[in-house]
């Protein structure tokens, strides 16, 4: 026994990086995937390596900003055979921009994103976990939900949120005794596609790390910023993300779990 067998766990931004890995390892352990992400291609690309590793998966198009989709979502979920014991917020934003001339309609993307996208996702899942017995949610912060960056305001705010959200809502679980755990991960930097979609100017704004190619060299960002000197893997989050959704973590609610190479030690 995994530890998942007829268990089903529901995950934003599923279609790429920390969410597909993250897909992957739940659907290794016996678990249903409901592999949700606003990319239905690659949403569908996860399922299809769910299922050729022999995991079962269902892929579903989600607008984390939008509640009629969260709620169509949770309905697809409420019919099926294994009960929804897991949500896992991973659909985010970054955004590396000039206080001074960012648009009030970029923050509000940024936050309606990784903030609002994760309070739904906790409004609507919460209650079905705790009919189905109980469970977990694990929210996807970052370390800029930590400490601050220059050109990082929106990010860092919104992180911050999604991290103190995470605790009062763990704790009014705990009051409700509806047997909901909920922790939110901070990883550093992670060797995902999201960090190569970054520019050459936003690769010296971040670490003065620009690869040949123009681009972000995610290699060259962990060898200025991380003290260990390498980038975490998705698959590493990945399992830390499936350990705090486990029986083993019954006792963790409303912890931060930082995931950063020793970025945060200082």
């Amino acid at each position: 026994m995994s530890g998942f067998e007829g268990k089903a766990v529901l995950i934003s931004g599923a279609g790429s990086g920390i969410g597909r890995a993250t897909s992957l390892a739940f659907a290794a352990h016996g678990a249903h995937v409901w592999v949700t992400d606003f990319d239905k291609a690659g949403a569908d690309r996860t399922v299809e390596l769910i299922a050729d590793a022999g995991g079962t998966a269902t892929a579903v198009k989600l607008d984390v900003r939008l509640e009629s989709d969260w709620q169509a979502a949770f309905d697809l979920t409420d019919a099926h055979a294994a009960a929804l014991t897991t949500v896992v917020n991973c659909a985010g934003k970054s955004m590396l921009a000039d206080t001074f001339t960012m648009s009030l309609d970029e923050l509000r993307l940024v936050m309606a994103i990784n903030v609002e996208g994760a309070f739904l996702g906790m409004k609507h899942g919460i209650p079905r976990i705790a009919k189905s017995g109980g469970g977990a949610v694990v929210n996807i912060s970052s370390i800029m939900g930590l400490k601050g960056k220059a050109r990082m305001a929106a990010y860092c705010g919104a992180k911050g949120a999604v991290r103190m959200m995470t605790k009062a809502i763990a704790l009014e679980c705990a009051e409700l005794r509806n047997k909901v755990r909920v922790n939110s991960v901070h990883p550093g930097v992670v060797d995902t596609p999201a960090w190569s979609k970054h520019d050459a100017k936003e690769a010296r704004m971040l670490a003065g790390a620009e690869g040949a190619s123009g681009m972000l060299d995610v290699h060259e960002v962990a060898g200025a910023m991380v003290p260990i000197g390498v980038a975490a893997s998705a698959e590493e989050i990945a399992e830390t993300v499936r350990f705090l959704a486990s029986d083993a973590a019954r006792h963790i609610t409303g912890a931060e779990i930082v995931i950063d190479g020793g970025m945060t030690a200082d």
